[in-house]
């Protein structure tokens, strides 16, 4: 391997993500309830170290992504599209919680007449 292949190869490394799917539970009791409810979504995560470290923590059955980037901004571009769809995600569950709470149940309605 020459020189140049292996700073190519460390290049490649440097802006290399590992990413994997779980399901994120999100616990709730409303004022009047006892029994805790729950709502669950499936959020995107990033792996900080190694695919190594990632199948001795979740075991080989557990699906994983390889991102490699040629640019660092398009390493971060990716972590920012990654951390808006979990952060929108939360919204929706806070969003969905609040409204049981005001309402009760779920409302998915208007709350005036347009006509």
């Amino acid at each position: 391997m020459t020189k140049d292949e292996e700073t190519s190869q460390k290049e490649q490394k440097a802006y290399a993500v590992i990413s994997y799917e779980d399901v994120v539970v999100f616990n709730y009791t409303l004022p009047e309830e006892v029994e805790a409810q729950s709502i669950e979504r499936e959020l995107t995560f990033i792996w900080e170290d190694s695919i190594e470290k990632f199948i001795e923590e979740y075991g080989e059955d557990k699906p994983y992504q390889e991102h490699s980037f040629s640019l660092e901004r398009a390493k971060k571009f990716f972590l920012d599209q990654i951390e808006d769809r979990t952060d929108g995600a939360i919204e929706e569950v806070q969003e969905e919680i609040a409204n049981k709470m005001k309402f009760g149940f779920e409302f998915s309605g208007q709350l005036h007449n347009d006509d």
